[in-house]
């Protein structure tokens, strides 16, 4: 299990690397495009940025998740890795439209023979830019979502999502160029690029927004974790049956309540030690269970209900 601080240095660590290889791709994919003349490089340049605002958004809504609890806020602060999630996609989804709108502006433009391109050496040396766009970007998804998953960080694979659609964009943004090389009617390719770049970055935003709002609300905990924790239970010394579990997200965290039937003519004391014992042991097993109430029941109750 990943301390508190560990998880922080981490978060910062990954937020550091991706911000400085984010704001390099940025200078110069804008330039390398605004030269050429690319209305899809450029768009990526802004996309690359959007990735800048996106980690810091990432390591501060983490660090802030991590504060110990206090007394306004006995439960802690995990939520506020949610709260980054939801201003994460605002920040996409408002670069999504600036983007498209710059796309639709530059086929109005095309179509009345206004339309401004390069086609000599800067238009190669913008596609070598978007090309080395690409596999920077790929490198930094796999690293960021191998990080996500040792930390059990929501914002980090959102983050680790978002340089995914960069790459790709960056791949809309080769087709782009390729369409100013050639010349022609192909020219347009450029900003239907753009606006295809747009469309990927609204999906992404739309996505990490439901994740987001999802664990504001309170969703239960995925299907798989859920059947894991009832294996668990009905295994456990002591437990008859499950009579309720419910989950629910906390952030990254997962909130239980349980009731449990053992039989009726345990002791007090008897009864308590299989709850304890049995809050201890998921609590101890899944380092994602911020805490677990266990409530028991009398089987004999248990079986009337049934009846």
């Amino acid at each position: 299990m990943v301390s508190d601080n560990e998880y922080k240095k981490e978060i910062t660590k990954v937020g550091l690397i991706t911000i400085l290889l984010n704001f390099i791709l940025t200078i110069s994919k804008v330039i390398a495009g605004i030269l050429a003349k690319s209305t899809s490089l450029i768009s990526d340049g802004i996309h690359s940025a959007s990735d800048v605002l996106s980690t810091i958004v990432v390591i501060i809504g983490a660090k802030m998740a991590k504060k110990q609890a206090d007394k306004e806020h006995p439960f802690g602060h995990e939520r506020m890795e949610s709260v980054a999630l939801v201003i994460l996609a605002l920040l996409l989804f408002l670069t999504a439209v600036m983007l498209g709108y710059g796309g639709v502006i530059s086929i109005i433009s095309f179509a009345k023979g206004e339309y401004q391109y390069e086609r000599g050496l800067l238009a190669y040396i913008a596609l070598g830019f978007a090309i080395t766009s690409i596999i920077v970007k790929g490198w930094m998804y796999f690293y960021t979502k191998k990080k996500a998953k040792i930390l059990k960080s929501e914002t980090l694979r959102a983050d680790a999502i978002h340089h995914l659609t960069d790459s790709i964009s960056s791949i809309a943004s080769v087709l782009g160029i390729l369409g100013l090389i050639l010349g022609g009617n192909i020219v347009i390719l450029d900003p239907i690029m753009t606006i295809v770049i747009a469309l990927f970055i609204f999906k992404v935003s739309y996505d990490i927004l439901m994740d987001g709002i999802n664990e504001l609300i309170d969703k239960a905990a995925p299907d798989e974790f859920v059947n894991e924790l009832k294996k668990d239970i009905e295994e456990y010394p002591g437990v008859l049956e499950i009579n309720s579990l419910k989950t629910r997200m906390f952030g990254n965290k997962v909130y239980i309540e349980l009731e449990v039937a053992v039989l009726d003519s345990l002791s007090v004391k008897e009864g308590h030690d299989i709850a304890l014992g049995l809050h201890d042991m998921l609590e101890d097993k899944y380092d994602n269970i911020k805490h677990c109430m266990v409530h028991i029941d009398p089987y004999s109750i248990s079986s009337e209900k049934e009846e």
